[in-house]
């Protein structure tokens, strides 16, 4: 199973990141707005260039020594800019005023970094003792899961007042259903950081073939809830366009 799920899921969540990020570039360019750019650069450094790398990397071994370390590094950075840009996103999309929200993503950044260096220490010094060594291993994967958290807790939440709001004849279903899509789609990337350190903490390193058909379904799970979310087909928003009304 894990052998057909992983390329497909894969390949669907690498293709979507690659075509969202572009989009969504192409739309900040037009609008001059802060959210787009950052999380149309997330696309691209996170979804399409650092996970790609690492699964060259690390579980396609596709790289000699010493190229797959760096290439692991140079995926690791990417992937933690990413994570940096949708805590970036989420703050001054639904929190612009917060000074806590401030703080969170400022130390979200600071621990992000700090994963970065010990991925260089991990990865390229090939040196896995002391501190570095430590935050290569967790660091990352840590910093991964506070921000996709964090960027899927946000709209779940408005999520829940806008279907409130429904209730009573007010907002956008539209709208909700995109909320609600982003909300999803997010979490399950941050429950593929949840995986890996569920792994870690029983001394796999690596995605055993037992893991790699969840994370497979969680990346493809996302390709989807985030194409629907941000760019949905006319035939998904004719399913909550309002009733025509025939003359009376």
């Amino acid at each position: 199973m894990a052998d057909v799920l992983g390329p497909i899921g894969f390949g669907a969540f690498l293709i979507a990141s690659l075509v969202l990020g572009v989009r969504l570039l192409v739309l900040a360019r037009r609008t001059r707005k802060l959210p787009e750019l950052a999380i149309g650069l997330n696309f691209l450094l996170a979804g399409a260039f650092g996970y790609a790398l690492l699964v060259a990397a690390e579980s396609l071994r596709l790289l000699p020594a010493p190229w797959d370390g760096r290439a692991s590094f140079a995926g690791v950075t990417a992937i933690s800019l990413g994570a940096a840009l949708v805590g970036l996103f989420s703050r001054s999309v639904f929190r612009p005023e917060s000074r806590l929200a401030g703080v969170a993503l400022a130390a979200l950044c600071v621990w992000l970094a700090l994963g970065v260096w010990g991925s260089w220490v991990l990865h390229v010094l090939r040196d896995e003792s002391g501190l570095g060594g430590w935050l290569g291993r967790w660091g990352p994967n840590l910093g991964l899961l506070a921000a996709y958290g964090w960027s899927a807790g946000e709209p779940l939440h408005f999520s829940v007042l806008m279907r409130r709001r429904l209730r009573i004849g007010m907002g956008d279903p539209l709208i909700e259903s995109r909320m609600r899509l982003w909300g999803i789609g997010t979490a399950a990337i941050a429950a593929v950081a949840a995986v890996h350190l569920v792994a870690q903490l029983a001394g796999r390193y690596e995605l055993p073939p037992s893991l790699v058909g969840v994370v497979s379904l969680l990346v493809l799970t996302t390709a989807l809830c985030e194409w629907l979310a941000f760019f949905p087909p006319r035939a998904w928003r004719a399913r909550f366009a309002p009733p025509a009304h025939g003359p009376s």
